[in-house]
């Protein structure tokens, strides 16, 4: 038979009964936009998650001091556990194979005054070391950060963040060289950070309303004490574990805070790199849910496919007989078969691949790409859409050839 008489029989056919036809194809269209919208959704949280943590920075871990607990021997509990500027130094030094910085920190328990161009604003302040922006993901858009020698001649400079500077001076440039006063101390500021997203991750107030000092200046002017670090940040070695690390540094501080290293409650910790971990499993884990169930929802409507098929394959069973009785060949009505499968289902899952990928770019577009994660169309969903529509027109084709191979002429010639 022609090609073309084929597929205009296959189309006749179907045209036939278009709710039938629709009926059984629903289950390939929705479940082929339903893997690649959700895949590439699945995709866009994996980016948007890696995005949220590592803007405070690659793979911290933050030590805060806390309280000592019981079942230690020669260890007081209740003390409350301090860490100094030199413990900091010295765990750094001590474990230098497994960290590559250690950085104090201060940190104000409340906002502090700040007065700037007639305004008074309340703004959280961090006082640290020239390595800040470097292990922190802080870049700078304007001027500089605290350098050495600020922290060496303990200098009044600070970094204002862009969204302080646009509300004291109008915008984040014009704040630069100005002068600001914070708790009635004087300071220049010499800096202004890049604008990060809305950091809904995070362990203090948003970076872009962060006000830095040097640490040492922060201990002469502002009151803070170099016995009493707020936090320390723990960035570990390429290649290192950051839970050896972590193990490392509070074994070296403990005897020098007095608490016992494998006291669990003296140094409570948050590390970043296990919850990129996390979202990693959760993104895996989500991938293959949504690949095998929306590979057993495309089979599901490969059977609704097969049976349309069949059911048309019951009204032209005298028609098949009649042509294998004129000695029609069963490999060629086979074939005719399985290409009248492999359009319908073919077309459905197709035109379901065209929605999801529709709906990917309408999502893109319309959410906000700092609130919400967008859609990914990713090599991966491609491929694992393209392997389950596949499976989906071999199932819809192989189940009414085989019905057409064992189609008795006789029986079906009785029937007319």
């Amino acid at each position: 038979m022609d090609p073309r008489e084929q597929f205009q029989q296959v189309f006749e056919s179907l045209a036939e009964h278009p709710r039938r036809t629709l009926a059984s194809t629903l289950g390939v269209f929705w479940g082929a936009a339903a893997i690649v919208f959700l895949m590439s959704f699945g995709a866009g949280f994996r980016e948007y998650m890696k995005s949220e943590f590592t803007r405070f920075g690659a793979g911290g871990v933050l030590l805060h001091p806390a309280i000592t607990s019981s079942g230690f021997m020669g260890y007081r509990k209740g003390l409350q556990v301090r860490f100094s500027r030199e413990d900091s130094e010295r765990a750094e030094r001590d474990n230098a194979e497994l960290v590559e910085a250690l950085l104090p920190e201060h940190l104000s328990t409340e906002r502090l005054r700040v007065e700037a161009n007639g305004l008074v604003r309340r703004l959280d302040l961090s006082a640290s070391d020239h390595r800040y922006p470097r292990h922190r993901n802080f870049e700078i858009d304007r001027g500089r950060f605290i350098n050495e020698r600020d922290i060496a001649r303990r200098l009044p400079v600070a970094v204002l963040g862009p969204d302080s500077a646009a509300d004291f001076f109008g915008s984040p440039e014009a704040a630069l060289g100005k002068h600001i006063r914070i708790e009635g101390m004087p300071f220049e500021v010499i800096g202004i950070p890049k604008r990060k997203g809305r950091q809904y991750t995070n362990t203090h107030r948003p970076d872009n309303r962060l006000l830095h000092v040097p640490i040492s200046t922060a201990e002469a002017r502002l009151g803070f004490d170099e016995r009493e670090l707020s936090r320390l940040l723990l960035f570990s070695r390429a290649g290192a574990d950051p839970a050896a690390a972590r193990r490392a540094v509070i074994a070296s501080l403990g005897p020098r805070s007095g608490f016992h290293p494998e006291d669990p409650d003296a140094v409570k910790w948050f590390d970043m790199s296990f919850y990129v971990r996390l979202s990693e499993l959760f993104y895996t884990g989500f991938m293959i849910f949504i690949g095998v169930a929306g590979t057993i929802t495309l089979m599901i409507g490969a059977v609704g496919i097969a049976n349309l098929q069949l059911a048309q394959l019951a009204e032209r069973s005298s028609e098949i007989a009649v042509a294998k009785a004129l000695g029609a060949r069963d490999s060629a009505l086979v074939v005719q078969t399985m290409i009248e499968s492999l359009i319908v289902s073919g077309s459905a899952a197709l035109l379901g691949v065209g929605l999801g990928l529709g709906a990917c770019a309408a999502f893109a577009r319309l959410a906000p790409p700092d609130r919400f994660p967008g859609p990914i169309v990713s090599p991966a969903v491609v491929w694992v859409t393209l392997v389950a529509v596949s499976a989906v027109a071999i199932v819809a084709a192989t189940i009414p050839s085989l019905r057409v191979r064992r189609m008795e002429v006789s029986a079906a010639l009785r029937a007319v």
